[in-house]
């Protein structure tokens, strides 16, 4: 097999190793495709599930003909440069530059997002009010709003959002004031709870709530329960979520990680760049007496 094959399989391998991550980190944090599967296939067995395995273990297992190809080369690779501190530099180099450039990379997919965080409101603004025939009129306000009622006992709903940021959500249909109390649920409030044994004890709603309305922001298994207990949902209908926040959070959790990464690598490639100088410069120098320099300290910068 000549290089330029060796080379187009190398990439490919690479390419298929970054699409399987990338697919099961989306599936954990979506809770969709084969995680989602999986999970749910556990949770019907033993009634729950291990996060960290049901996305790391088919991972491995779908990763595995190109890892072993990428193991082989570089094995390969390896024993041809163990003899020669000049190549060894160029590897060493070469690798940094790529972990430097993906630090780089995702620095700034932080600092994006934080960015754009920036523009969303952040709780401090004045909170319009909202009434029921605004809200079924769905002239509905993007920025915060106030609404007052009481919430409807009967519409409590608890539902466990699953993926890598697993929490328990519990949605409270609320009922405006002067809105009929036989009418379709058109609004619900949102609350995370410490856990299932919460909903019975979790203490009512204030008269007055402020947030913002996500619209449908119901997750399809609370629907279900709602519409089994023979309860009407109005479409559209609208989720409060209390959080002066609620906007931001998404793009500050990706900034965070996306930073705390993207600072990591910068610090390992930068590291791998002062490695691969050394390396070169002790294929090059030599002492007086022709043999070559290992071990003195490289030259100043």
């Amino acid at each position: 097999m000549n290089k330029g094959r060796h080379i187009f399989l190398l990439a490919l391998s690479w390419l298929w190793v970054a699409a399987v991550i990338g697919y099961m980190v989306w599936g954990a944090f979506a809770y969709a495709g084969l995680y989602r599967w999986l999970a749910e296939w556990q949770i019907d067995q033993w009634g729950g599930y291990y996060k960290k395995w049901t996305a790391a273990l088919p991972g491995i297992l779908l990763a595995l003909p190109a890892l072993a190809y990428i193991g082989h080369r570089t094995r390969l690779r390896q024993s041809a440069e163990a003899a020669s501190p000049a190549a060894q530099a160029r590897t060493i180099g070469r690798t940094a530059r790529w972990t430097t450039l993906i630090g780089l990379l995702l620095i700034l997919i932080g600092g994006g997002a934080y960015a754009v965080s920036q523009t969303l409101p952040d709780g401090s603004e004045p909170a319009q009010p909202i009434d029921g025939a605004r809200l079924a009129g769905g002239q509905v306000p993007t920025s915060k709003v106030r609404i007052r009622g009481t919430d409807d006992l009967a519409a409590r709903v608890q539902y466990v959002q699953r993926g890598a940021d697993e929490r328990t959500i519990f949605y409270a249909g609320f009922r405006l004031d002067g809105e009929a109390k036989d009418a379709p649920l058109r609004l619900f409030v949102a609350r995370n709870t410490p856990g299932p044994e919460a909903l019975t004890t979790l203490q009512a709603f204030l008269p007055e709530q402020t947030g913002y309305l996500v619209e449908n922001g119901l997750p399809e298994g609370a629907l279900t329960e709602l519409r089994g207990r023979g309860l009407q949902v109005a479409t559209p209908h609208y989720v409060l979520q209390t959080g002066d926040l609620a906007r931001r959070e998404p793009y500050y959790i990706v900034a965070a990680l996306a930073g705390f990464i993207g600072l990591v690598s910068l610090l390992v490639g930068f590291a791998g760049l002062l490695q691969a100088r050394r390396r070169a410069w002790l294929a090059t120098a030599i002492r007086p007496d022709g043999t070559p320099v290992e071990g003195a300290p490289p030259p100043a910068l």
